[in-house]
C-alpha cells in the first residue's frame, strides 16, 4: 500500500473505533431513541442480533430502540414516584433515566478494513454493568458480552450495517454466576416492574444462551480477517444465518 492509502486506512479504523465510542457512551446517558439515525445505516438489509433473535431492517432497529427508550420512561416513571420529594416536581425530560446505570465499557478492538474500503468489521468485549428495575426496586447487573459488527461507508461516513449485540453474562451484582438468581421483596412503588414488555425480535431464535453452569458450550463470535471485498468474508448480519455461515462464530 502507498502512504497514502495506509493514512486513509489509519483514519477509518479511528473513525470506526469512535463511533463505538460515543455509542457506549450514549447508553449511559439513555440516549437509545437517538441511536438508529446516530449510527446505523439507511440500508434496507440492517439487522440487530441479541441473545434472544434478530430485528431486521429499518423499522425493525427502530422498533428495537424504541421499545428499550419506552422501557427506561417507565423505569424514570416509577423511580420519580418512589422518590416524590426529590423528583416529583421535575418533568419526564428531567427524569429521564434518573438512578440508572448503563455503563458498557468496550476493549480488546479487532478491526479490519476491506480492501475496497467499501465496508469493514469489528469486534468488541463488553465490561460492564447496567441496573434493571424490578418489583424490588432497582437491581445492578453485571454484563459481560461482545458487539460484533459489520460497517458500510455511506454518504461519506461509516455506519452500523449489521450488529450482534450479545451478552455472555447477566446476573445481578453480588451473586454466584453459577446459582439461581435471589428473590427480594416488593415495593408497591415498582409494582408496574412486570408490565413492562419489550418488542420481540422479527426472527425469534437463540442467537446465544446466557451464561449459566448448565448452559453447554458457547463459540465465540469470530475475530475479522483481513479481506478484499464483503462478498469475501462472513457476516455478522441475519444474513449469515440465512446462509447458514457457522464460521462467524468460532
Amino acid at each position: 500500500m502507498t502512504k497514502e492509502e495506509k493514512l486513509s486506512r489509519w483514519e477509518d479504523v479511528r473513525e470506526i473505533k469512535n463511533l463505538m465510542g460515543r455509542m457506549s457512551a450514549d447508553y449511559v446517558l439513555k440516549k437509545e431513541k437517538q441511536m438508529p439515525d446516530r449510527y446505523w445505516s439507511k440500508a434496507d438489509d440492517v439487522s440487530l442480533g441479541v441473545n434472544n433473535g434478530y430485528f431486521l431492517g429499518q423499522d425493525g432497529i427502530r422498533k428495537y430502540y424504541d421499545g428499550q427508550d419506552a422501557r427506561i420512561c417507565a423505569e424514570s416513571a416509577m423511580i420519580q414516584t418512589a422518590f416524590p420529594q426529590e423528583l416529583g416536581s421535575k418533568s419526564k425530560e428531567e427524569v429521564h433515566g434518573v438512578g440508572m446505570i448503563d455503563y458498557k465499557p468496550i476493549d480488546t478492538a479487532v478491526i479490519e478494513v476491506a480492501q475496497d474500503r467499501k465496508t469493514a468489521k469489528g469486534i468488541w468485549m463488553i465490561r460492564g454493568s447496567h441496573s434493571q428495575i424490578l418489583t424490588c426496586g432497582p437491581v445492578a447487573y453485571w454484563e459481560w458480552g461482545y458487539f460484533a459488527a459489520d460497517f458500510v461507508y455511506e454518504e461519506k461516513e461509516w455506519k452500523i450495517w449489521h450488529l450482534l449485540y450479545l451478552s455472555e453474562i447477566d446476573h445481578p451484582c453480588g451473586q454466584p454466576f453459577t446459582k439461581e438468581r435471589l428473590s427480594f421483596k416488593g415495593r408497591a412503588e415498582f409494582a408496574n416492574a412486570d408490565k413492562i414488555v419489550l418488542p420481540e425480535p422479527d426472527v425469534p431464535m437463540q442467537v446465544r444462551e446466557t451464561y449459566s453452569a448448565k448452559r453447554p458450550f458457547q463459540r465465540s463470535p469470530r475475530l475479522p480477517q483481513p479481506y478484499r471485498t464483503f462478498t469475501e468474508t462472513f457476516s455478522y448480519g441475519y444474513e449469515g444465518e440465512l446462509r447458514h455461515e457457522k464460521p462467524r462464530f468460532a
